[in-house]
C-alpha cells in the first residue's frame, strides 16, 4: 500500500520543525527548501511538495519575502479528522458520543474551578434559550454553545482542541436528540431541565456536584434514549443528518 510518507520525508520534516529555533519575535522559522532539500538529502521538489501539503493542513505559513513559518493548525484539521473516520467506518457516532461524555463530565469538574462570573451569566442565558427556542435550530445551537462554553472555561487548550475537533459530531448528535425527544411526552422539557444544575454547581464553584450534575445529564437522556427506540420510526430518524427545519 502506498504511503505518503514511504520515504520518510515527513518525518524529517517533522524533525527539522520540533528543531527549530524561535526567533526574536516569538515565531518559528523553518530554512528554506533549498537548505532543506540539502539537510534532507532529497530533491528541492519533493521538499516544495512535502511543505505544500503541511501547508494545506494549517501546520506551516508560508510568506513570500520572507520565510515559512510554523504555526498552530486550527481545530477545522482535527475536525476534519474525526468527520472521516466517522465517515469511512473507523469510529462510530456512537463511539464519539460516549468518548464526548467521559470528557464532558471531566470538563464540568474543572469548569467548576475556574469559572468566572461572566462564564456562569453565558451559561444561564443559553439555557434560557434553550426552554424558550421557537425552533429545533435555535434550541440546538444554544445547547450547543452551552457546551462549548464548558469546554473553554477549563481553559486547557488541549480540551478545547478536542471539543472543537467533535463539534460537527457534537452538532450532530444535539439535532438527533432534539428531534427525538420532542416525540416523547414532555421530553424537551426533561432534557432542557438537567441544565440549571450544571450552571448552579459551577455557581457554586463545587467540581464534585458539576460532575455529578453532568452525570445526571446524561443518565435523563439515557433514559429517554431507551423509551424512544421502542418506538417504531425512531430507527429512521437516527439516520436523518442535522438540516435547516423551521418546526419539529
Amino acid at each position: 500500500m502506498y504511503s505518503p510518507d514511504e520515504d520518510g520525508v515527513f518525518e524529517q520534516l517533522k524533525s527539522v520543525i520540533l528543531a527549530a529555533e524561535t526567533d526574536a519575535r516569538g515565531r518559528v522559522r523553518l530554512p528554506p527548501e533549498r537548505t532543506l532539500a540539502e539537510q534532507l538529502g532529497v530533491q528541492r521538489s519533493t521538499v516544495r511538495e512535502r511543505l505544500a501539503s503541511l501547508e494545506n493542513i494549517g501546520v506551516i505559513r508560508r510568506t513570500r519575502g520572507s520565510g515559512t513559518y510554523v504555526q498552530m493548525p486550527n481545530p477545522g484539521f482535527v475536525q476534519l479528522y474525526f468527520d472521516l473516520a466517522v465517515k469511512l467506518g473507523y469510529v462510530s457516532v456512537d463511539e464519539m458520543e460516549r468518548a464526548r461524555e467521559m470528557l464532558e463530565r471531566e470538563i464540568a469538574r474543572i469548569a467548576a474551578s475556574h469559572a468566572t462570573d461572566d462564564d456562569v451569566a453565558e451559561l444561564a442565558r443559553l439555557y434560557e434559550v434553550m426552554v424558550h427556542a421557537r425552533t429545533i435550530e435555535e434550541g440546538l445551537e444554544a445547547d450547543y454553545e452551552f457546551h462549548q462554553r464548558l469546554a473553554y472555561m477549563t481553559r486547557n487548550p488541549v480540551v478545547i482542541l478536542l471539543i472543537e475537533g467533535l463539534s460537527s459530531v457534537l452538532r450532530e448528535v444535539l439535532y438527533r436528540r432534539r428531534v427525538l425527544v420532542r416525540r416523547v411526552p414532555a421530553g424537551a422539557e426533561r432534557t432542557n431541565a438537567t441544565h440549571p444544575a450544571i450552571v448552579e454547581a459551577i455557581r457554586a464553584r463545587d467540581p464534585e456536584a458539576a460532575m455529578a450534575a453532568m452525570d445526571e445529564h446524561f443518565r435523563v437522556w439515557e433514559e429517554q434514549a431507551s423509551s424512544i427506540a421502542s418506538s417504531r420510526d425512531s430507527a429512521s430518524l437516527l439516520e436523518t443528518p442535522p438540516r435547516n427545519q423551521d418546526s419539529p
